[in-house]
């Protein structure tokens, strides 16, 4: 009897959950999502052009763009104000606002290890 391949040998339910994380890291590792959701978490509510002038470099397309797919996947919502003139601000949701702390632990994760060698004594396991 012909022994399983180790891809026969995985869990389904581990090859969906990596399913469901490679999504999702796909979609916040797209241009622009980094920072714009800092800036979010930085100075929630805002309005489009103040958060267009704290994302340098950004252009107002890819703003937008940005915007409207994190309003999509659930983690930017936009608020209209219904005035004369009307005002939109946009704000993390509750996973927003997860996602931000994540990405805070991992710009933390990013400043301890970057330039150390990776041949130090700090990243072995000692037992």
């Amino acid at each position: 009897m012909a022994s399983a391949t180790k891809s026969e040998q995985l869990d389904p339910r581990v090859v969906e959950m990596c399913s469901v994380v490679h999504q999702t890291w796909n979609e916040i590792t797209r241009t622009w999502t980094f920072p714009t959701i800092h800036m979010l978490g930085q100075i929630e509510p805002t309005r489009f052009n103040e958060l267009k002038r704290h994302i340098r470099g950004i252009s107002a397309t890819s703003l937008a763009e940005r915007l409207t797919q994190l309003e999509k996947f659930g983690v930017v919502q936009r608020k209209v104000f219904a005035e004369e003139k009307p005002r939109i601000e946009y704000s993390l949701t509750v996973k927003g606002h997860e996602v931000y702390k994540i990405l805070c632990d991992l710009a933390n994760w990013s400043k301890r290890w970057n330039g150390k060698e990776p041949n130090s004594k700090e990243f072995m396991i000692t037992k």
